[in-house]
């Protein structure tokens, strides 16, 4: 008896301590996508996105997969896409691509479920200015980096 009582405690124990998996929005919209030239996936960028079942527009993350992400892309400043979903890393500094046009990647990355549901102009404005900000501020630390080596911030 006292042998199956611990063995008991024992599985309790390993299911109490097995974490919850993050839950994240899960979907994308693209304005160049040629095979939604109706724009039906358009929910996932605008207010739609949070009027549906949570249970048809998002997923449950992998163990890895720590963060929620939602990633917008501008080509030459103008809003093109955006997709949310689960990311093992958050990248925390926008990414340029391409040659002759100017195509920029920028995340917002959050860490509780369902946190990437922003969809307001102003969020969206934000996240397109966040790709100039290391070009007109110091990013966090550099000021102090760039103090202690002598070097001024432009």
């Amino acid at each position: 008896v006292v042998m199956i009582y611990l063995h008991i405690i024992s599985i309790v124990t390993v299911f109490s301590s097995v974490a919850v998996a993050l839950r994240c929005y899960s979907c994308s919209f693209s304005f160049n996508e040629m095979y939604d030239m109706e724009h039906r996936d358009a929910w996932c960028a605008n207010e739609s996105l949070v009027l549906f079942e949570t249970e048809e527009t998002s997923k449950v993350c992998a163990p890895w997969e720590g963060f929620c992400v939602t990633a917008v892309m501008t080509i030459n400043n103008a809003f093109t896409s955006v997709s949310r979903g689960c990311g093992e890393r958050c990248s925390e500094l926008c990414e340029s691509e391409g040659y002759g046009q100017d195509q920029v990647n920028c995340d917002d990355c959050c860490e509780d479920d369902l946190c990437n549901s922003n969809f307001s102009v102003q969020y969206y404005i934000t996240m397109m200015e966040s790709q100039y900000t290391s070009w007109t501020k110091p990013l966090s630390g550099e000021q102090d980096w760039n103090n202690r080596s002598g070097l001024r911030f432009p």
